[in-house]
């Protein structure tokens, strides 16, 4: 399976004093995709995605993959199960099919999901199937 990293001397865009790099919406990428900063997805991805930083999947973006991230802000369409960090935003304008796992998760009214929610603090792998059990006490 190709791999692909953003780097942050590749194309980026600088909102206020934020980076942001931008895989544009005539983009397609089947793959697995690694990032260190933050990244709008406006094209469409398919295979899995490592990042370190936040992930924004916009309104023309298009997802079919497992998404790992510190942040997930969903506003496009996502198939696949997402787990991050901190949190993941589904807006009035995502779809989204598949778990969602993260400390702190927050579904807009409006938005189209189909999928399992699991809030948990630490959070740092995907959902599969059914929650971890907890560990017997000793």
């Amino acid at each position: 399976m190709p791999r692909f990293e953003v780097r942050r001397e590749d194309y980026w865009m600088s909102t206020s004093n934020e980076r942001i790099s931008v895989f544009g919406p005539t983009l397609r990428f089947k793959g697995e995709l690694k990032a260190q900063e933050d990244i709008r997805i406006e094209g469409r991805i398919e295979g899995s995605i490592h990042h370190q930083q936040r992930v924004v999947v916009g309104q023309k973006g298009e997802v079919v993959a497992t998404v790992n991230a510190a942040q997930i802000d969903v506003d496009g369409k996502v198939q696949g199960d997402m787990s991050a960090k901190k949190s993941i935003k589904v807006s009035q304008s995502a779809v989204v099919r598949g778990n969602i796992r993260a400390p702190s998760v927050s579904i807009t009214e409006g938005a189209n999901f189909n999928g399992g929610v699991t809030m948990e603090p630490n959070t740092g792998s995907v959902a599969q199937g059914s929650p971890t059990p907890a560990a017997a006490p000793r």
